[in-house]
This record gives structure tokens, sequence and C-alpha cells, in this order.
């Protein structure tokens, strides 16, 4: 088998490196700590059969990078690794075309598993992906059910900092339209101020405390 691996920590890289080839008795055809190596060498991805990708990445979006792989007709199965499970993370990976994601607190067992479920043809998410994925689905407050996927964006960039004219650049709005998608978030939400709105973002998952401007 032959295997992608895009992962920044140099640690935890080693030790997939050891997974891969000692117990898949797979080759790594390509290994990369940034989106901007990955993209460099994005035609290697084409002979690949699983790509290994974390989601949080120092330059940009693992999940992001997905879409880049549809435009450009690379149907390499994917699986996602994270190290935070937060709710629009889930989201997110539910909403996508990947074949799976493992925390990386997760047994190296439950790695093995999701990569060779994979690679035979399955897809696999890890227990504790499952089961919030099951708690969000009876939670009536839950952002998803809330917010429009143009709101959720909005959070998105307001959570991580951004003023309303940076978003409104951003997204190519009117500030006016922005600050009225603002109201209607927090509104939703039952947020009052900018420091509530940040606090559920981060704590969602909607943003991280690097991004924060």
């Amino acid at each position: 088998m032959k295997f992608a691996l895009v992962e920044d920590q140099v640690m935890f890289r080693a030790m997939l490196r050891k997974l891969l080839v000692e117990e898949c008795k797979g080759k790594i055809v390509l290994e990369a700590g940034t989106l901007a190596e990955l993209r460099a060498n994005m035609a290697a991805l084409a002979t690949v059969d699983l790509l290994l990708l974390d989601i949080r990445l120092p330059d940009g979006d693992g999940m992001e990078f997905t879409d880049d792989m549809a435009k450009a007709h690379i149907a390499a199965p994917v699986l996602l690794l994270s190290g935070s499970c937060e709710d629009y993370v889930i989201h997110r990976v539910g909403r996508s075309s990947v074949q799976g994601f493992v925390h990386k607190d997760e047994d190296p067992s439950v790695l093995l598993t999701a990569i060779q479920t994979i690679v035979a043809g399955g897809a696999f998410y890890s227990p504790r992906f499952v089961e919030r994925t099951r708690q969000l689905a009876r939670e009536p407050a839950n952002f998803s059910k809330l917010l429009s996927t143009r709101e959720q964006e909005m959070l998105r960039l307001l959570g991580s900092g951004f003023s309303d004219a940076e978003v409104a650049s951003e997204l190519g709005l009117s500030a006016g339209t922005v600050q009225a998608h603002r109201r209607n978030v927090m509104g939703k939400l039952d947020l009052h101020t900018a420091q509530q709105l940040q606090a559920y973002a981060l704590k969602a998952g909607f943003t991280t405390i690097d991004r924060l401007q």
C-alpha cells in the first residue's frame, strides 16, 4: 500500500510513519508538515491508497485541502487526524466527502483499524467522534440547527476577532449586511456581547487560540 502523510508534529508523524511502514507494510510516497509542501507535491496523491491528513496545520486548514483535491479530480481516500473534536469540527467532517476521522488521543489500534477499513473501501470514525455526533443530533440548541451556512461562516470570522469591516471585505458583503448577520447569530445563540460570541466560537471549534486576532 502507498500512503501520503501530512502532519506538522514531528514526533507524532514519526509514530505514524512507523505504523504505516511496519504494521501496514506500506510505503510512504509523500510526507509533509505543511499545506504548502502538500500542494507542491499534489500530483503524487494520484498514486496513493490513502492520505492521512491533519486538520490543523501551521499554514492552513487541512479539511479545506480536500476541496482542492476534488477540483483537481484526485480521488484518493482521506483519513483526517485531529487533536480536537469540537462541535464545529464534527459538523464539518460530517458534511465532507472524507472517508474517516480519528482523534489523536485514541489508541493506536483504533488508527490501525481505521486505515485497514478505509483502504478496504469502507469508512471509519473514531468512537468519541461517533458518540459526540449522536449527542449533537439530540441537542435542539445545536448551532447546526439554528444557524445557516452563511451564519456559521460569520461566526467563524467574527469569533476569530475580525471586525465587521474585515468580514465584509473577506466575503464581499456590505458592512450593514455583516452587522445584520452578527445580530442574527447572537440572537439565535442567546449571546449578548462580543466577548460571549468569541468564547462560544472558541469552545465550539469555530476558531482556535492561535487564530484570535
